[in-house]
């Protein structure tokens, strides 16, 4: 029997141990996976803030390309700049984001 650090809490368990006592994190299970030589799988861990940023940015394209439509259907209005200005500055956040999402990806 050989002591290991648990990969969740760093406490130390015994190798024999189906799970850590500290936090309950499976450790047999990651033994026997590493041991079969299957490979371990990475799941994207995209915090909260980008997935807000990414809502806010599209809402803000839709927005400004209805504005831009409702604009063009009515031939009385008045032409502006501010609908396009709108859309751009969603599209550029956009790609923003999805690049920063991209770059803290774990």
């Amino acid at each position: 029997m050989a002591l290991i650090n648990c990969s969740e809490c760093n406490h130390q368990a015994s190798d024999k141990a189906e799970a850590c006592p500290k936090c309950g994190a499976p450790i047999a299970e990651a033994r026997e996976t590493v041991a079969a030589g299957t490979q371990v799988k990475t799941i994207q861990e995209t915090s909260k803030k980008f997935k807000l940023h990414t809502l806010i940015s599209v809402s803000v394209i839709i927005i400004g390309l209805t504005w831009v439509f409702v604009l063009a259907s009515n031939p009385q209005s008045e032409p502006s700049a501010m609908p396009a200005l709108f859309t751009t500055a969603g599209l550029i956040w956009y790609v923003v984001n999805r690049f920063r999402i991209w770059w803290h990806h774990k």
